[in-house]
């Protein structure tokens, strides 16, 4: 290709204020008329919204472009004049910013996107899901933009590069990475608790009826005097993180605590856990600003499952680690939590338990407790600097995020290679 864009010692992710540096060459082979050459750095995130009616075609798209921010640097300007034949080059260097440039006023405030100013930039993001409502394509890139401009011929003539070339950057804010120095050294702040208190009635509290079922007079006169029977209270509470690192084990805890001084009976009565389901639902969400056809927005969700298991028959009393009862608890690697103007990726810990006493079930149900995933800061140094000085494919699609502004430019002679 005429134009080249060679990044040095570039990483496989980069963060906030970051330097990058490179070299654009252009190597012109005729006598060519240019307008100027420029090297373009920006983040911008992308999303279509569509509309779907069961195994119907969609219906019309509704699309979004929010920049993040924008760089420009002039590199030449010969404004029209026919360049020789020959391989010019020139360096670049750009400071990646942390924080969206600016806001803009068509992006609402409404969950669970932001449009506050400044907000932290979100990370690479490359995704398309659906339901049976909507139909969601959302992109976030980073991306150093290399273009040759010819002259603009008449009042209304096209600006469209001659040449031009485009190279992708991987972006992972420190906002989003959890250090932690050991897969357990969750800080205990971020640890939350939900509980909930049963309270069980039943002739089979007393110990002479432990193991036996209630015939059916006995059953008749607990259902017309249900005040009269022994009574039983228990909490059960569900302890869990609300930050969660990437493909690491999550610490929860199941803790079950008699209240003897609520009951009636001398001693606790057997508490089993029959099933258990724990599980992550992922929302991607994403809007198109209002238009000549409206605005539409779309969240889709989908359910992982982390553990789940029934007819399991197992007493629970006092504190139960759960990752050491059913083996480590993880959710596998998928993509960091961030809300941006146009386009957020959020999570939901579900938890459900099912308990029996006393010939009674109870179910403990614990649904969207809000979790933040974050990047294990250990895993992305690792992979930065063994990835060091490798320069990535052009054309490479991103893995993982806007407002724009543009910095003045600059004009800087070329130096021939």
């Amino acid at each position: 290709m005429p134009i080249t864009v060679s990044l040095i010692n570039q990483q496989q992710c980069y963060s906030g204020n970051d330097r990058i540096r490179g070299r654009v060459v252009f190597q012109c082979s005729t006598p060519t008329e240019i307008q100027d050459i420029r090297v373009t750095f920006s983040g911008r995130a992308k999303a279509k919204v569509q509309k779907t009616k069961g195994s119907a075609a969609p219906a019309a798209s509704y699309r979004s472009k929010c920049m993040l921010f924008e760089k420009e640097r002039i590199l030449w300007h010969p404004n029209g004049d026919a360049v020789a034949p020959d391989t010019y080059e020139w360096p670049f260097e750009f400071v990646l910013p942390s924080h969206v440039q600016s806001a803009s006023s068509r992006w609402p405030e409404t969950l669970p996107f932001r449009s506050d100013a400044n907000h932290p930039l979100p990370p690479t993001f490359a995704t398309q899901t659906h339901d049976s409502l909507r139909k969601l394509e959302c992109t976030i890139e980073y991306r150093i933009h290399a273009q040759v401009f010819r002259p603009q011929r008449g009042i209304l003539g096209r600006k469209s590069p001659l040449f031009s070339e485009v190279i992708r950057l991987n972006f992972l804010p420190l906002e989003a990475r959890l250090e932690l120095k050991s897969t357990d050294d969750y800080p205990t702040t971020y640890q939350q608790q939900k509980e909930q208190l049963f309270n069980i009635r039943s002739m089979l509290l007393l110990p002479e009826n432990k193991g036996r079922s209630l015939k059916v007079q006995e059953k008749i006169q607990s259902w017309l005097s249900p005040g009269q029977l022994p009574r039983f209270s228990f909490k059960a509470s569900f302890s869990y993180p609300t930050r969660l690192v990437q493909s690491t084990p999550i610490p929860c805890f199941l803790d079950i605590t008699p209240f003897m001084e609520d009951s009636s009976v001398t001693s606790p009565p057997d508490i089993v856990m029959q099933s258990l389901s724990i599980s992550m639902v992922s929302q991607t969400a994403a809007r198109a600003a209002p238009s000549l056809m409206g605005a539409l927005s779309g969240q889709v969700d989908e359910r992982i499952e982390i553990l789940s298991r029934n007819s399991l028959g197992m007493p629970v009393m006092g504190k139960v680690d759960l990752a050491q009862a059913f083996g480590p608890l993880r959710i596998r690697h998928t993509d960091v939590s961030f809300r941006t103007f146009n386009i957020s990726r959020t999570y939901r810990l579900c938890a459900s338990f099912s308990f029996e006493c006393a010939g009674r079930t109870s179910t403990f149900d614990i649904p969207d407790l809000p979790v933040e995933l974050l990047a294990n800061s250990r895993e992305s140094e690792k992979a930065t600097q063994s990835f060091e000085g490798y320069v990535a494919e052009a054309d490479s699609p991103p893995p993982y995020a806007s407002a724009s502004t543009l910095s003045t430019s600059s004009i800087t002679t070329p130096e021939k290679a």
